[in-house]
């Protein structure tokens, strides 16, 4: 390669991350609108940098609310260091997934072995527009985190496969292990780096290579088993039960739900498979497919992959939008050449220059036109707001901040405030979210065990010995249909005298 292509090339990676950290971080504080999981992640940070495990009025371990310490860290770091707070979460993830875009291009260019840089290039400008990446790197979701790493995974199989290096299988095997202490999700991995080894290479190497995978959350459960071992063996039991609590039938219709759903909702995931299937050589095909079809299977089987539950999908997207990108350079110069009958010339007739035009006409008309619309419309919504199919879910941020400071300043530390996660983080009292509260109560809940040991308790969380109860869009849209408490203590509480209201936020106080 000449040094002028080598130039131009560097110039486009430059604007495909800029024009990626743009997307993904400009006016971020708050759009979109904020979710839950955010909040969980702050409050969890917050009580990091005061010295303790809490999240909310749970004590002990974050495990059972699938949290688990490196993302807390860094962000509770973040936290410490420059101040700010769903700003610095989301500036964290933003630039992870730029990062990400980044990565994606290098992997890629390794794998082409510098044959075929455009496929690079392409890939990452995909994922850098993919409006799904976008939103959802602008979301603090820690799967974030793992977009990386599973990059990395991707890069160390490509290398192990092509050089049989041991050391390659130790960082793959590595990689897995940091992520599943951040998120369990990370675990689905093992089953595509164990075919990988037992298919492709040799199954000895599977007697070293699960133990590496598993040492990272071994020194987690280490450490838990000194420090907190009760509290750390009932997480444990309540998240293993919660995983494998469908029955098969169950397991194939929930399957098969989220595979429709995705090729139906999703054109990106759909055209971006099809693509993995033009990826060349062979084996990155293989690879690819494998890396992205298996672990939708796994997680696929027990949990909903769209709506509330696309955040799952992040680790994956790069392979959609590496997908894209191989539909894109192979299949536009099918398409042209299969149009085009031919270099035109002057010795040849004008009627050769119809299908010219033609074929320049259909490529601007069904690629490039789709992709520029795709990308004025996300710039749009950068400066506008984004629409996402969550928002009835999501929760205003200057009404929640509104809502925060009247309790701020109508509360004690020791009060007890009734509240969703989404805004808990802000308020400087006892804070319990709706699930706690009716718990509690005697209530199942869907993501809290009935039988919480009293010692995990900060304090009592029973709304009945609430200062306050705050009640938003999500109690109406979610909680209410989904928590079998929330209606008797929405019924309660709506009797109370209505102390504040901002949007649809309101905050009722109690009578005694």
């Amino acid at each position: 390669m000449s040094r002028r292509t080598r130039l131009l090339e560097i110039i486009a990676l430059c604007f495909i991350l800029t024009l990626a950290a743009y997307l993904r971080l400009a006016n971020v504080a708050d759009n979109p609108a904020w979710y839950t999981d955010e909040g969980t992640h702050l409050d969890i940070a917050q009580n990091l940098l005061r010295g303790r495990v809490q999240y909310l009025a749970i004590t002990q371990s974050t495990l059972m609310f699938a949290k688990l310490p490196p993302f807390e860290l860094l962000l509770a770091g973040l936290l410490g260091a420059v101040g700010g707070g769903i700003r610095t979460l989301r500036a964290f993830t933003g630039t992870l997934g730029v990062v990400s875009v980044g990565m994606l291009y290098r992997v890629v260019r390794r794998t082409q072995q510098g044959r075929d840089p455009a496929l690079a290039l392409l890939s990452a400008l995909m994922l850098a527009i993919y409006p799904q990446s976008v939103v959802y790197s602008r979301f603090g979701f820690s799967y974030n985190l793992l977009t990386p790493l599973v990059l990395l995974v991707m890069l160390s199989c490509w290398e192990y496969l092509n050089t049989i290096r041991c050391r390659w299988l130790v960082l793959a095997a590595l990689a897995i292990g940091l992520g599943s202490v951040s998120d369990l999700w990370m675990f689905a991995l093992i089953a595509p780096l164990a075919l990988i080894i037992v298919i492709k290479r040799d199954w000895r190497h599977l007697l070293w290579s699960l133990p590496l995978v598993l040492l990272p959350f071994g020194l987690y459960a280490a450490v838990m088993l000194a420090t907190a071992p009760r509290a750390f063996l009932f997480d444990l039991n309540f998240t293993l039960f919660r995983l494998g609590r469908l029955s098969p039938i169950d397991q194939v219709k929930t399957l098969a739900t989220n595979y429709a759903t995705l090729i139906f909702q999703d054109t990106w995931v759909a055209l971006g498979l099809v693509g993995l299937f033009l990826l060349r050589p062979d084996r990155l095909r293989q690879l690819c497919l494998l890396l992205f079809l298996l672990p939708i299977l796994i997680l696929g089987r027990t949990t909903a992959l769209y709506s509330l539950g696309f955040y799952y999908l992040i680790p994956l997207l790069p392979f959609a939008g590496l997908g894209m990108a191989a539909l894109l350079r192979y299949g536009v110069p099918y398409v042209w050449q299969t149009i085009h009958t031919g270099p035109l010339n002057k010795s040849q007739s004008l009627k050769f220059a119809a299908p010219r035009v033609g074929a320049v006409l259909i490529l601007l008309l069904f690629i490039a036109a789709p992709f520029m619309t795709s990308l004025g419309f996300t710039i749009g919504q950068v400066h506008d707001g984004f629409i996402t199919p969550i928002d009835p879910f999501l929760l205003d941020p200057d009404h929640a901040q509104l809502a925060a400071e009247f309790i701020n300043s109508h509360t004690e530390p020791d009060d007890v405030v009734i509240a969703s996660p989404t805004l808990a983080w802000l308020i400087e009292a006892n804070v319990a979210d709706a699930q706690m509260a009716t718990v509690v109560a005697g209530y199942p809940a869907p993501d809290l065990p009935a039988n919480i040991p009293a010692d995990r308790f900060a304090f009592d969380p029973h709304y009945g010995r609430a200062r306050f109860v705050i009640v938003d869009n999500l109690w109406h849209n979610w909680a209410v249909e989904n928590v079998p408490g929330v209606p008797d203590m929405l019924r309660e509480v709506e009797t109370w005298p209505l102390a504040f209201e901002a949007g649809e936020i309101k905050v009722y106080e109690s009578p005694d």
